[in-house]
């Protein structure tokens, strides 16, 4: 396999936004698609809207590929601080891997190349996370890499709002690199 991990360029937006789209649904549509969930993702995850993403200076979008066939990526927001963390925070508000790719370590790869980005920051933030309480494969991953639950909001769907855990490294983007030796 040859994988590569690199910034997000505007060629890349298309990709993400079906990436984005198999990813959510086979994550959270897991009773099948309603309207709500197909009308979420078709306006939520466009070529248009990850376009803007790339091209916001206030996010970062490490994308990996393996001969040119998107397999997954890593969407950070520097804006977006932690509420109750009194160390500087950068979100990490997706990390998407395609199905067909999860259990081969390379979530693992994706978020090391994603704590280099940010280690790199000014400040040495912490990084944090939302992640559905119902996703447990996530919430295990996340804990396994040194990851604990902080707090909790909620996603509004419908009107209906579903628990996320916010998770946080347990210490700045540095001090985790280097006790996590990724």
């Amino acid at each position: 396999m040859e994988l590569e991990i690199r910034p997000a360029g505007p060629g890349d937006a298309a990709s993400l936004a079906a990436l984005s789209i198999q990813v959510w649904l086979s994550t959270y549509a897991i009773d099948g698609i309603r309207q709500a969930l197909a009308d979420y993702v078709l306006t939520e995850f466009t070529p248009e809207k990850m376009a803007a993403l790339i091209a916001d200076p206030a996010r970062q979008l490490l994308v990996m590929e393996n001969n040119g066939h998107l397999l997954g990526y890593a969407q950070l927001k520097l804006d977006e601080t932690c509420a109750g963390c009194d160390d500087p925070s950068l979100e990490m508000e997706r990390l998407y891997l395609v199905e067909s790719h999860t259990g081969q370590g390379l979530g693992r790869r994706l978020m090391a190349a994603a704590r280099q980005w940010a280690a790199a920051q000014p400040g040495q933030p912490r990084l944090w996370l939302r992640v559905w309480h119902g996703n447990e494969r996530a919430i295990a991953f996340y804990r396994g890499i040194g990851m604990a639950v902080h707090g909790e909001t909620h996603f509004e769907l419908e009107g209906a709002k579903h628990l996320n855990y916010v998770m946080l490294d347990p210490a700045p983007v540095g001090a985790a690199l280097a006790a996590a030796d990724v």
